[in-house]
């Protein structure tokens, strides 16, 4: 078969891995969990990241 007569990846859904399908699907429960707690994790990871330098310039 030749590129153009083939079916592409977008249009056959049986190509199409779980990732994209998530990634699609923005009421899935994986993703709709993940972007309610990516505020406060962010927020955690830069406060852990403050405290780290902190730590770090004292102990010098």
């Amino acid at each position: 078969m030749s590129r153009l007569t083939e079916p592409s990846a977008e249009s056959d859904p049986r190509q199409r891995s779980h990732i994209s399908t998530l990634a699609a699907d923005p009421s899935h429960s994986i993703l709709s969990g993940l972007v309610a707690i990516t505020p406060r994790l962010a927020m955690t990871l830069a406060f852990a990241g403050l405290v780290q330098m902190m730590f770090d310039l004292i102990s010098r």
